[in-house]
């Protein structure tokens, strides 16, 4: 007999409760995204996410951890695009402070995660697809982008874009630890 660790029990009893809930809220063959338009996103688009994470001076200032995703307009997760964490040693006790992500993505981290890195300019692609790979509708979707340092600051930036037919260039509001950002529509 095996005995679990309370990493996979936790981890069992929110999958559970997430497989629950997502029962309950949608009628079966639902998709988890809600559509605003009923067209199609056009095939050889990409919404291009460009951000800067900052860069802290000091002593006890460590690399971020990094999430970046979309949500419907429902604040339901769509796709996690990129998650710099570090996942071994003492770092996975920092990972629940990516508060908005692991909160309703947290049993997607083996499979999306990466190192964390250095301060700087970083670029993230989203192709329109759900995590699944199912192609989403046209419509408004909140583009995501959440940092978190180990004795520093947390960020969030939060802001929704109309993903249609037409090209399209937007600068987010910064936040904190978040210098820039900016999102680009057009094709892949």
């Amino acid at each position: 007999m095996t005995q679990d660790t309370r990493r996979s029990v936790l981890r069992r009893l929110a999958l559970g409760a997430a497989a629950l809930l997502a029962s309950r809220a949608l009628p079966a063959g639902a998709a988890a995204v809600s559509p605003t338009t009923g067209k199609k996103w056009v095939a050889g688009q990409a919404l291009d996410i460009t951000f800067t994470v900052a860069t802290q001076a000091g002593g006890r200032v460590r690399r971020p951890y990094v999430a970046v995703w979309i949500e419907d307009t429902q604040g339901n997760p769509v796709r996690t695009l990129t998650v710099w964490a570090q996942t071994t040693g003492r770092g996975p006790r920092w990972i629940p402070d990516l508060r908005r992500w692991y909160r309703e993505n947290s049993e997607l981290l083996d499979t999306v995660s990466s190192p964390t890195r250095n301060p700087g300019t970083y670029a993230v692609a989203w192709d329109g697809k759900t995590d699944r790979g199912a192609l989403v509708p046209q419509g408004d979707y909140y583009v995501c982008i959440e940092t978190a340092r180990e004795h520093g600051p947390y960020s969030l930036v939060r802001e929704k874009v109309t993903v249609a037919a037409t090209s399209f260039k937007k600068t987010l509001t910064a936040n904190n630890d978040i210098e820039a950002a900016s999102v680009s529509f057009g094709k892949a």
